[in-house]
């Protein structure tokens, strides 16, 4: 593993430099940037993050994260490893260097984290890092076991036209600090019971209003039932001091789509679609709970959301949605665009393991 080393925050500049060299390709062409600090999305988690590059001289030709925090499994404490920011250089991918390493170095990793698994996102239409990760390869020495834990879907409700919420059921207000015991409550009651869920018992959402930079208490809106019980609760968070999404083309039918969307956004006083070389402007909805999978409760939030956000120059907000989603109704109505994805659980090929629980998974969108 000569080739192979941890990084430093020497390597700043190049890290930044390979992780937004690598754009996602389709009739949409986006990079991830996260400029000015690349290790500053995870100095902002609790846990510990290990970034590791290959390359011995000249520029880095590969790169991947593990990130380790303290999470749940079967009703049970454990440590959860997150693997991502896989990207290699195309003379890399063909010499198959990063790849070689890659095996042994997560057995080891796991054995000296205690960590059992790790789970990672690849975009569905990513047919090369599906080929190249999760198919089994003969030969390949301490190939990591991939299971397919969930099918999901990042879905963006787009702002065009304003929308006012709905008279209902639930009563939605926006939080203040004498609110936060409650909804910590209610996020760990519902964390213990999700496969990989986070330790909102040991001070998680304190840490992430203290830590996360541009996560407010007051961008946090909270459901209520008819007898004034917490049943729902999600925050906005606009993560563009640690992560943006950059256009870099408009192809196909996202010509269309564009000109399209720019005539209404003028007509209607929208942001326009950013021109290629510039960045959305958008927000995820985090620290997401609803009781009972109840859509309704859901509903209630988002469209309160939309409702505030509205006119401030964003162009959406996304939330998680899995396949087969008892929430899904909740977003009936609003113009929407998908990216679908599948969360693998990754263990080392020494301790391959293929089921797990069911039920929603911890893993938080707006991380990775």
């Amino acid at each position: 593993m000569s080739d192979l080393r941890r990084a430093t925050r020497d390597d700043n500049a190049e890290l930044l430099d390979l992780f937004g060299a690598v754009p996602m390709q389709g009739d949409l062409v986006l990079s991830s940037q996260r400029a000015p600090d690349y290790f500053g999305l995870y100095a902002m988690q609790r846990g510990d993050t290990e970034v590791w590059v290959h390359g011995a001289a000249g520029p880095l030709d590969g790169m991947g994260t593990l990130h380790v925090r303290e999470g749940w499994l079967e009703g049970r404490p454990c440590r959860v490893g997150y693997l991502g920011d896989l990207r290699t250089r195309f003379s890399a991918r063909r010499a198959r260097g990063p790849a070689r390493f890659y095996g042994p170095l997560l057995e080891d990793r796991a054995q000296r984290l205690g960590v059992d698994t790790f789970l990672t996102a690849v975009m569905a239409s990513n047919a090369a890092a599906l080929q190249s990760l999760v198919r089994r390869k003969p030969g390949r020495v301490s190939q990591p076991h991939y299971a397919l834990l969930r099918r999901f879907s990042a879905v963006s409700l787009q702002f065009l036209r304003h929308r006012r919420p709905r008279r209902g059921a639930f009563d939605v207000r926006r939080a203040t600090p004498s609110d936060l015991p409650a909804m910590a409550a209610l996020l760990d009651a519902d964390h213990r019971a999700r496969p990989f869920g986070y330790r909102f018992d040991t001070g998680e959402l304190a840490h992430r209003f203290a830590h996360w930079p541009g996560l407010r208490i007051e961008d946090t809106y909270l459901a209520f039932d008819a007898t004034g019980a917490l049943v729902g609760c999600t925050t906005a968070w606009n993560p563009e001091a640690v992560k943006r999404y950059r256009v870099h083309a408009y192809r196909g039918g996202m010509r269309w789509v564009r000109w399209g969307w720019n005539t209404l956004a003028t007509a209607m006083r929208a942001p326009r679609l950013p021109a290629p070389g510039s960045d959305f402007r958008y927000f995820y909805l985090c620290n997401t709970s609803v009781r009972g999978e109840d859509p309704a409760i859901l509903r209630a939030l988002v469209e309160q959301v939309y409702a505030d956000f509205h006119g401030q120059g964003f162009h959406f907000f996304t939330l998680y949605q899995d396949e087969a989603d008892p929430l899904a109704p909740a977003l009936k109505g609003f113009l929407q665009r998908r990216l679908d994805f599948h969360l693998y659980a990754v263990t080392p090929a020494s301790r391959a393991r293929d089921t797990f629980p069911a039920g929603r998974t911890g893993f938080e969108i707006c991380l990775p």
